[in-house]
């Protein structure tokens, strides 16, 4: 009543009313620094020890330990911390000796003073030039590791000359790692692997042997989750432990050097029959991949690339992965599928798949739609289907087939529309494409196969219920009008009456969702 002076909260000419946070008031831009001036309370010190420990646990050990040098409160909580970061991969090389030196200092300082009774996580990413230099060094900071009972450990060591560090044996036999990622390193020659309390292992450009592989199967009886990735050296991979529901193999790799002499064609086998998500991507140049027992699975990805396709490669594959519910397959699949029934001069079906969400990865072309034809006849379930085209999987077809024209079976009167999907979409809810899987280097006309594939769609879906042409980025070789007049015209057609919801995202700033 008559106030003159009111608070931040209270109603005044601004036309605020009390209570209400105003967005960004200059007037209440009050920082930490400002506040411990005015009531001479250091609030960040002021903090509990554990929750200080905490906040320095998710800093680099450098950085923890600096805070060491604030106040007489500062000088020891850093040495209760226990998830050590030891980094010394940005950093300025130009000094490379001085640099590595000051890291191996400072950790050789700064480990033993720790007093944390349980490591949580050890993560020790260090690069340097000569490995006979450092080995013993590396051992000694595992060591102290390994007593204080490390539970997460993530080793990138990685090094400038041809002899990659070497795993020690007690880090090898160990009961208390959960999870262990480990890039760059070499197992010990006649090692036993023994890790009875891990769930989650990651191995990165490690030669594996087969014995290696037949250690860490038997010998982790709690593993959930095995990654390897640009890996090389086994055969077999044999996985019969129920507790291991995820697998993933990512690039396979020729290692050179003294990890020896290992290179031309060569073949793994996976039996893995508790596996419910399996993952194969990346480059599997020069090797021949055999699935056996894989009937638990759920999620199946396939999309690694390939220089040489051995004989019946995909349809053993997709007899492999026949069980899964979601199938991820790359574009050399339907290059194949559509090879051989040229080859074949007839339509052969492909064993039934049980999968109800299927993405492909392959461009739109006439021979393309083919190919997808024959795999969609051999998914009768299928309720949701994607297709793209990522950046980086090339799709080439063969210069001696791209101008062959298919044939069914004599039978001219029936076109492309009546037979490609007939049959095979009975289930289909929900289809999504990505509109720059259309502009394959050998048609011109994209345009007009995206229209056409996306009619037979609507045609042969008699229940489907959503039709999304998702966004496509730059470098498409279909201009906007030519995508608007496409979708216009599939609006038009007679089948898109049957569709609940028809979303076509936009063009142009036009957008066409209907429904």
């Amino acid at each position: 009543m008559g106030n003159q002076d009111q608070s931040p909260g209270s109603s005044g000419d601004d036309g605020h009313s009390k209570g209400q946070i105003l967005e960004n008031p200059p007037q209440e831009k009050v920082t930490i620094e400002t506040e411990r001036e005015e009531t001479g309370i250091d609030w960040i010190s002021e903090l509990p020890d554990a929750l200080i420990v905490q906040i320095l646990s998710q800093l680099p050990i450098q950085d923890a330990f600096k805070t060491s040098i604030l106040s007489k409160r500062w000088q020891y909580p850093w040495t209760s911390i226990d998830n050590l970061i030891f980094d010394n991969r940005n950093t300025n090389w130009s000094d490379r000796e001085n640099v590595i030196n000051k890291f191996i200092s400072f950790t050789d300082n700064v480990l033993p003073l720790l007093c944390c009774s349980k490591i949580k996580k050890f993560c020790l990413y260090f690069r340097f030039c000569l490995v006979a230099s450092y080995s013993s060094k590396i051992d000694k900071w595992l060591e102290i590791a390994l007593k204080k009972k490390v539970e997460d450990l993530d080793l990138e060591i990685w090094y400038y000359d041809q002899n990659p560090y070497v795993l020690p044996q007690v880090l090898c036999n160990n009961s208390s790692i959960v999870k262990f990622n480990c890039e760059f390193c070499r197992m010990p020659e006649e090692c036993v692997l023994n890790w009875t309390s891990l769930k989650s292992l990651t191995l990165t450009y490690l030669f594996l042997r087969d014995e290696h592989v037949e250690q860490i199967v038997k010998n982790c009886p709690q593993l959930e989750s095995l990654k390897l990735c640009e890996f090389c050296g086994f055969h077999r991979l044999h996985i019969t432990s129920p507790k291991c529901r995820s697998l993933q193999l990512i690039d396979h790799a020729h290692p050179d050097g003294d990890w020896g002499p290992f290179g031309g064609d060569c073949s793994f086998e996976i039996v893995a029959p508790y596996i419910q998500h399996l993952k194969i991507s990346g480059h599997f140049d020069n090797v021949e991949i055999r699935l056996g027992d894989l009937s638990s699975l759920v999620h199946a990805d396939l999309t690694f690339s390939v220089d040489v396709v051995f004989d019946k490669t995909v349809e053993l594959l997709l007899a492999s992965v026949r069980c899964a519910n979601e199938l991820m397959i790359p574009c050399w699949f339907i290059e194949m599928i559509y090879v051989s029934v040229l080859e074949k001069k007839k339509d052969v079906p492909l064993l039934k798949l049980k999968c109800k969400q299927l993405t492909i990865n392959s461009w739109i072309s006439k021979n393309a739609i083919l190919g997808i034809g024959v795999l969609l006849k051999s998914t009768p379930y299928l309720e949701n289907l994607t297709i793209l085209h990522e950046e980086g999987d090339f799709f080439v077809w063969d210069e001696d087939l791209e101008g062959e024209e298919f044939d069914w079976s004599g039978d001219n009167s029936l076109s492309l529309h009546e037979n490609i999907f007939k049959g095979s979409l009975q289930n289909l809810k929900h289809v999504e494409v990505t509109s720059n899987c259309c502009s394959c280097p050998h048609k011109a006309d994209a345009t007009e196969r995206l229209s056409e594939f996306l009619k037979s769609l609507l045609e042969h879906a008699k229940n489907l219920e959503k039709l999304v042409i998702a966004p496509w980025h730059n470098g498409c070789n279909i201009s906007s009008a030519n995508i608007s007049k496409v979708i216009k015209n599939l609006l038009a057609f007679p089948g898109a009456s049957n569709i609940a919801v028809v979303s076509l995202g936009s063009v142009s700033g036009v957008d066409f969702s209907r429904e």
